[in-house]
């Protein structure tokens, strides 16, 4: 019994994926990328948000403080972000068939900056 429960465990550890990583998402007239980088339970990162044709730009430089932060929990990230027009807000991050669902749960930042974004956004990972 104790080797099964050992095993359930390990099976389970192995299969909770890792959000780590290169993340884009592109239409005609937007992209969106994030790079994560996860640490056990905590999430860090940044985003690059480009719209309305790329007149709407809210992306960090590379040397920049991260504008995502947050938690995981059972597969589920919750952070917060901080657009560089100022403000914050709330969204929640799941990985779904080898995509990240990042669903904008506050959009705040994007409201006040006349910038138009979907509810939720399907990156896929590119490195």
């Amino acid at each position: 019994m104790r080797k099964l429960c050992l095993s359930l465990f390990f099976i389970s550890f192995i299969s909770m994926a890792c959000m780590t990583g290169h993340w884009e998402s592109m239409n005609k007239s937007s992209t969106f990328s994030i790079d994560i980088n996860q640490s056990g339970e905590h999430i860090r990162g940044k985003y690059c948000f480009i719209t309305n044709n790329g007149n709407r730009v809210d992306c960090v430089e590379q040397d920049d403080a991260d504008n995502i932060s947050g938690s995981i929990k059972s597969g589920v990230a919750k952070v917060q972000y901080e657009s560089t027009f100022g403000g914050q807000g709330r969204a929640t991050i799941v990985l779904k068939d080898k995509k990240m669902i990042y669903t904008i749960d506050d959009k705040t930042p994007f409201i006040q900056e006349n910038m138009s974004v979907p509810n939720e956004i399907q990156l896929t990972r590119t490195r």
